[in-house]
């Protein structure tokens, strides 16, 4: 009969012919032997002898069933993963994967190509898609090498040293792949980085110019000299998006006119960082404007673009003495339909019948209000979404809400600085009394700017019952709201509102958007 050490309760089988009898007295002696040093006496020395011979060959006994049941558990564990595989094989023979149509895991596979932000870095990432796809199997390999539009995106970035021997090669592998199809390019050159690999790229580039697309480009000083060789090599271009990498890099460049003759560009884009200067496009083409410069360079291209339909115009450069006074006539756009202005003082020159969408920045609020006025007078338009960019003052929001009404949707961001201003509008717009017939509130805060996030949950729980049906706020930093806040926003949304509320680079897109920055080089 199974017994049990009386200090551990462990379990061992002595027996009853070697054990003499147990008494209480001799257990106690046992407890005190266990616990101390004292040698034991001969006659409890046998008894010690008899226990120990015992459980001994008990733990022997163990030691070999412990050691049969390994070896056969071993088996066991060996045929199950021989069986497994087997197994495995032939349900993947039956896999719906291997009935998919091509056109169908084509579609697949375009959503697991990276966003731009995730190929950031400028290494050739082989180990994600579209490369790892080639690696599946040989059905993958051939639908993947077929699908020229999974490699037509092509992303270089020199923020860090990119200098590989591996590099160019990659780069031609690539565009073996895209063959003729459009390729959209984004190369982001840098000063600090090793130019000898920036000229070796792109000159690898330029021998597949015919394709290009969409070129979103930074110019580093060593790439600048390079460009004279895009003239006449651009049939196919419709998107371009130039950038300067620093003061360094505009250094000793008076213009730039390779793009001028470019005979399918209708959407330009270009960032003057440090200091102006021409950048020749073809401005009767342009459906899309997004330029950087002077009042006067602005204007001048605008009277050349009559088929403009969005408009992003960063007036800069300009002394106060530059700006000219309105002609009588404004520059007729016809076809305008969303506008942003970073001063207020261009839309004096603007008719804009069918604008539906205006940003603003407002450098002098009363100013802004009166050139909003004289606008909507002048072009006959009612836009119904009104971007106001780092807006100080809630009279002013206010007046032009109530002034015009055809405005259901208003958008507003703010900077560190203007903190005080973006909870005065958020307490504001709580009091459904004013402006009830907006049906949209947008806030964004830049920087590094906190968000009152009750608050806002209380002016959007404040318009739930009016005219209210989507809102948003987003912060291009954190903190992020509270749980308790942010549970109430999501019942908000389970009950049918439209509701986004971000933090982090998402939410810098979208506010980047707002003002109609170049949204396909994000």
């Amino acid at each position: 009969m199974a017994s049990s050490c009386p200090e551990c309760g462990s379990p061992y089988m002595p027996t009853a012919q070697t054990i003499p009898a147990t008494t209480g007295e001799t257990l106690a002696r046992w407890h005190r032997l266990v616990k101390s040093n004292e040698a034991p006496g001969s006659a409890e020395a046998a008894f010690i002898r008899t226990v120990a011979s015992d459980t001994g060959a008990r733990l022997d006994f163990l030691d070999s069933e412990i050691s049969r049941l390994q070896s056969r558990l071993d088996q066991l564990q060996a045929e199950r993963m021989q069986l497994s595989d087997y197994h495995s094989h032939n349900t993947s023979i039956l896999s719906p994967l291997r009935r998919m149509p091509p056109e169908v895991l084509v579609q697949i596979f375009l959503w697991t190509l990276p966003s731009l932000q995730e190929r950031s870095g400028g290494v050739f990432d082989t180990q994600g898609s579209p490369w790892t796809l080639a690696q599946v199997s040989s059905r993958w390999r051939g639908i993947s090498l077929s699908t020229a539009s999974l490699w037509s995106t092509v992303h270089v970035d020199f923020d860090h040293d990119l200098r590989h021997p591996e590099h160019s090669d990659i780069l031609q592998t690539q565009l073996q792949r895209c063959g003729t199809l459009n390729l959209h390019i984004h190369f982001y050159g840098r000063d600090e980085a090793d130019s000898t690999e920036q000229l070796e790229l792109f000159d690898l580039l330029l021998e597949h110019s015919a394709p290009w697309e969409a070129l979103d480009i930074q110019l580093s000083s060593a790439l600048v000299p390079r460009l004279a060789q895009l003239r006449g090599r651009l049939p196919s271009l419709r998107r371009l998006w130039l950038q300067w990498d620093s003061e360094q890099s505009q250094v000793g460049v008076d213009s730039i006119t390779c793009f001028k003759s470019a005979p399918s560009l209708v959407d330009a884009g270009v960032n003057n960082e440090s200091r102006f200067i021409p950048i020749y496009v073809p401005a009767h083409q342009l459906t899309t404007y997004r330029l950087h410069g002077p009042c006067k360079m602005h204007l001048h291209v605008l009277k050349l673009a009559p088929n403009i339909v969005e408009a992003r115009i960063v007036a800069e450069f300009d002394d106060e003495e530059a700006w000219p006074a309105p002609g009588a006539q404004a520059i007729n756009l016809l076809h305008l339909q969303r506008l942003y202005v970073s001063n207020e003082r261009m839309l004096d020159y603007l008719r804009t019948p069918r604008l539906a969408d205006l940003g603003v920045q407002p450098l002098d609020e009363d100013l802004a209000v009166d050139s909003l006025d004289a606008l909507f007078l002048r072009s006959g338009c009612a836009p119904q979404r009104l971007y106001l960019k780092d807006v100080y003052s809630t009279t002013t929001t206010l007046a032009i809400l109530n002034k015009y009404t055809f405005i259901t949707t208003i958008v507003l961001t703010f900077f560190e600085h203007s903190i005080d201003a973006m909870d005065a509008h958020m307490t504001l717009l709580t009091d459904v009394s004013q402006s009830p017939h907006l049906r949209e509130i947008c806030f964004g805060a830049l920087q590094s700017m906190p968000v009152d996030y009750p608050l806002f949950l209380r002016m959007v729980k404040s318009r739930r019952q009016s005219s209210l049906r989507a809102a948003s706020v987003m912060a291009a930093h954190g903190p992020d709201p509270d749980p308790v806040t942010l549970a109430a926003l999501d019942e908000l949304r389970d009950g049918g509102l439209d509701l986004r509320v971000d933090w982090g680079p998402e939410a810098q897109s979208e506010i980047d958007a707002w003002d109609n920055d170049c949204p396909w080089n994000r």
